[in-house]
């Protein structure tokens, strides 16, 4: 029996003096003889920022139930060129452990220059994609983006800001509806844990894995994850303080940005 779900959505950016508009569309299809293909676009990112993917998936799970692996991660220019390959992650992953990062660099680590991007995650169901769209900086604000979603089988790849350590003390500027991904070191084997210390009303907490370790050594580290989403517009501080819990003493390390919504 051959089963086929395909979903088409358009959303188009507001069109303002002095605002430039970008077409913004989402597509899936799923069949049992070909792999499925789902893409989204389009998100602005300022050069000079950070991105992160992953792997979202329903529950209870509609079908389509197997174990779900990351096969590699890539990104290409407007011609279909590669521009960047991750190998900071030893494929296959499980979608569940994933998150990619791209610091809109080449594989030699040299910025991209402006233009449109395509994240690629294949994965053993077929291939995500997002369409991306690199600014100056100071132009972010005035070209378009995407809220649009398309799933496959309740399978779908989530696109955020991404800040760490580099943004410590930083800003952030978001649209309402686009997420952030916070990610920060730490080792809990030693009783340390990452901590809200304050968190903006017009951010709503998004649910996933909150720490993965980087290897399979016993003892060592890894990352804590903060996710969120963009809900009304405001400013505010967002900041963490990395610490034991049972002790009164001053953190070890504290982390802050001040985020913008519009």
């Amino acid at each position: 029996m051959r089963i086929i779900a395909v979903i088409a959505l358009v959303v188009v950016g507001l069109a303002m003096p002095g605002w430039a508009q970008v077409a913004s569309s989402a597509s899936s299809f799923a069949s049992s003889e070909e792999p499925a293909r789902v893409t989204i676009g389009t998100f602005t990112f300022v050069q000079g920022e950070r991105l992160a993917l992953e792997i979202e998936r329903e529950e209870p799970c509609p079908c389509m139930c197997d174990e779900l692996l990351v096969l590699g991660f890539r990104v290409l220019d407007s011609e279909g060129n590669p521009v960047y390959v991750d190998e900071a992650n030893s494929y296959p992953v499980p979608a569940g452990d994933w998150t990619g990062r791209w610091d809109l660099v080449d594989g030699s680590g040299v910025p991209v220059p402006e233009g449109n991007y395509t994240a690629v995650v294949k994965t053993s169901i077929g291939e995500f994609r997002a369409e991306l769209q690199v600014v100056a900086p100071g132009t972010a604000l005035l070209g378009g983006h995407s809220l649009a979603k398309a799933s496959v089988c309740g399978i779908s790849l989530a696109v955020y800001k991404l800040a760490g350590e580099t943004e410590n003390g930083g800003q952030v500027s978001l649209r309402v509806g686009e997420k952030l991904l916070v990610a920060l070191t730490g080792n809990p084997t030693t009783g340390y844990e990452w901590e809200v210390e304050d968190e903006p009303p017009f951010l709503s907490r998004i649910e996933g894995a909150a720490y993965r370790p980087s290897s399979t050594l016993i003892g060592g580290g890894g990352v804590f994850y903060f996710r969120y989403e963009a809900t009304e517009p405001g400013e505010g501080r967002l900041s963490f303080t990395y610490r034991r819990p049972w002790e009164a003493v001053p953190p070890e390390r504290t982390f802050s940005i001040t985020v913008t919504v519009r």
